[in-house]
C-alpha cells in the first residue's frame, strides 16, 4: 500500500490542481499561487519523494503515479502542470479524460527529448549526464539544472534566488525519486496520447526558455489543433516565478472562457 502523497489545499473556487516540475515540489508555485487562491480550490501536490510526500519504490512509475493521484484527487478539476508535472499531466488526462476539465501546460511538452520526427527538444544526453552526476554529487547537480532553467530569462537572478530558496525550504528530494523523473523525462513519449486529448488544452512557454525550444508550440499544434498557446517574452523554464501576474492572466483567462 502506498503511502498518500502531501497535498496542500488553499483557496476557494473551483478545483485546480497544479504539480511541479523535476527536483521541486509545490511551495515553488508560491506567488502565482497566492494569485490564483482567490478564484480557484488549489491542490498543491508534492510528488513522492519530493517536498513532504514520503518516497516508496515504483512510486513514480507512470501507471501507478497516475491512479494514485486519481485516489487522492478531486473527481473533476481543472489541472495545471510545469514541466515533468506537464508530462504527468497529459498522462492523467490520457487515462481518466472524464476528470480533467481544462488542461494548462506551463513550459511542458508531450516529449521532452529529441525523438523522430520531432527536433524540437532537448537532446537525450543532457538528462541523462543529470542522471549520472546525481550519483557523484545531488546538492550540486540540482544546482545545475537550476541554472539551466533560469538561463536566458530576463529575470534569471531572480529566478535563480527564487529557485534555490525553495530547493532549501524543504528537505532535499530522495536520490530514487530524482533518477525516477529523469527516467519519465528520458524515456516517456506521449505524443500519441496528446494528440487524442479531447478536454481544451493551453501551451504556456517561455520564448527564451532553454529546456523547449518556442517552435515546439507549432509542432504541438499540429499533433492536436484544438490547442491554444501563448508565448511569454523574456521568460525562460520557470515563467511563473519573474511573471507570476502575466502566467495567472494566462492561465484565468483561458480557464473561464
Amino acid at each position: 500500500m502506498l503511502e498518500p502523497m502531501h497535498i496542500k489545499v488553499i483557496g476557494q473556487g473551483p478545483d485546480l490542481v497544479m504539480l511541479h516540475g523535476w527536483s521541486m515540489h509545490s511551495a515553488v508555485w508560491h506567488d502565482l499561487a497566492e494569485g490564483l487562491a482567490k478564484h480557484f480550490t488549489l491542490h498543491l501536490v508534492d510528488l513522492p519523494g519530493h517536498g513532504q510526500s514520503d518516497w516508496q519504490p515504483d512510486a513514480l512509475e507512470l501507471d501507478v503515479l497516475i491512479n494514485k493521484l486519481a485516489n487522492e484527487l478531486p473527481q473533476t478539476a481543472y489541472w495545471l502542470g510545469w514541466s515533468l508535472g506537464g508530462l504527468i499531466s497529459i498522462a492523467f488526462a490520457d487515462g481518466f479524460p472524464e476528470r480533467v476539465k481544462k488542461l494548462v501546460l506551463l513550459s511542458a511538452t508531450p516529449c521532452f527529448v529529441q525523438v523522430e520526427n520531432w527536433p524540437c527538444a532537448m537532446d537525450a544526453s543532457v538528462f541523462k549526464t543529470f542522471a549520472d552526476n546525481l550519483d557523484d554529487d545531488q546538492a550540486v547537480t540540482l544546482q545545475r539544472f537550476l541554472l539551466l532553467q533560469a538561463r536566458g530569462s530576463q529575470h534569471s537572478r531572480e529566478t535563480i534566488r527564487q529557485l534555490t530558496q525553495q530547493l532549501t525550504i524543504e528537505k532535499p528530494p530522495v536520490a530514487e525519486a530524482l533518477q525516477a523523473g529523469l527516467t519519465l523525462l528520458i524515456e516517456i513519449d506521449l505524443r500519441t496520447q496528446f494528440s487524442t486529448l479531447q478536454c481544451p488544452l493551453k501551451m504556456i512557454l517561455g520564448d527564451r526558455d532553454t529546456l523547449i525550444p518556442k517552435q515546439m508550440l507549432e509542432n504541438a499544434k499540429q499533433l492536436n489543433p484544438k490547442l491554444a498557446t501563448a508565448l511569454l517574452a523574456g521568460a525562460g523554464h520557470a515563467p511563473f516565478i519573474a511573471q507570476a501576474a502575466a502566467c495567472q492572466h494566462e492561465i484565468e483567462q483561458f480557464i473561464n472562457e
